[in-house]
């Protein structure tokens, strides 16, 4: 038997979005035929090396439609025996259209057509019932009023120097080489879901985790002493308005900061969540782990009806 058929074998990774628009008070997804089998899916592929499961969709989608997507939040997974016996696990996510990047699929091979089609059509055309049950899922959203979300994203700085290695003040700590590598990564993790904006403790280690997400994006970085450690310790209130305010703009944003400061934020985040949604919010210190981003999927209303949460992959 050879590796990849041995019983051990690790499963395969995938990774897709289930696009929608809206035309004419109809909603329409976006699917994609695939002449292999001569059926139609759901657009998704293989996870490249180092890549996370948001990134890998968004790249997926665009290689296989031509459309760079934003996700919004999560649907069903699919898990699933390949022929050779090995599992496959696949992680979808809604998705919307943010551009066009080309003119359709990269491989005519892999993906020779795709269609936008209103729901029952695609219940028509959509042959895997893994497929099928994203359709059933989008729809439960529909009849929920919770198709329109936004991302908003609590960002928790990446890893920094130990405070007993650093001697020049909280305010200047800077991150150590994990957290660098962190910062590097996030990215593409970040950018999948396409925050607008970006908000931030001023203080170096949390400045330099955002940094290059906001300079990849070409944005200015908002900065908020109330978001720092000393701040918090005075006045915890004052992070929890900042927080307040951006769930009230239902905006996508990412906010950055420090671990004390994340059940401030957290316990913001508990009070708008449907009770679902705030069952899924972290609950101890804490609460992320350094690099990890909470991402909360909120409604224009700015209820919380869906959570996930991501760490920047650094191999």
């Amino acid at each position: 038997m050879s590796p990849k058929n041995a019983p051990g074998a690790p499963p395969v990774l995938a990774a897709g979005a289930l696009v929608w628009r809206e035309r004419r008070g109809q909603v329409e997804v976006l699917l994609v035929h695939r002449p292999r089998y001569d059926d139609w899916s759901v657009p998704k592929g293989k996870l490249d090396p180092g890549e996370t499961y948001p990134a890998a969709a968004v790249r997926e989608v665009a290689e296989e439609t031509g459309y760079r997507v934003r996700l919004h939040r999560p649907l069903p997974a699919a898990v699933y025996l390949l022929s050779d016996g090995r599992t496959k696990v696949v992680h979808y996510w809604v998705g919307t259209v943010r551009s066009r990047v080309g003119p359709g699929p990269e491989n005519a091979r892999e993906i020779d057509d795709v269609a936008w089609v209103d729901l029952d059509e695609a219940d028509r055309r959509l042959t895997r019932t893994s497929d099928q049950l994203l359709i059933d899922a989008m729809r439960r959203q529909i009849e929920g009023s919770t198709l329109h979300t936004v991302p908003i994203i609590i960002q928790r700085h990446a890893a920094a120097l130990s405070r007993a290695k650093w001697r020049k003040g909280e305010a200047t700590r800077p991150l150590n080489t994990k957290g660098k590598k962190q910062a590097r990564a996030l990215p593409p993790l970040i950018s999948a879901f396409a925050p607008a904006s970006v908000v931030t403790s001023p203080w170096k280690r949390c400045e330099a985790t955002i940094e290059p997400f906001a300079r990849e994006g070409g944005m200015e970085i908002d900065t908020k002493e109330s978001l720092t450690e000393a701040a918090h310790e005075k006045r915890p209130s004052r992070a929890g308005a900042v927080f307040e305010r951006v769930l009230d703009e239902a905006r996508p944003t990412v906010v950055c900061t420090h671990r004390p400061v994340l059940p401030t934020l957290v316990g913001v985040a508990r009070e708008h969540a449907t009770k679902d949604a705030a069952l899924e919010l972290p609950r101890g210190d804490p609460f992320l782990a350094a690099g990890e981003a909470l991402v909360l999927h909120t409604t224009p209303a700015g209820e919380i009806v869906a959570v996930e949460r991501h760490l920047p992959n650094i191999g």
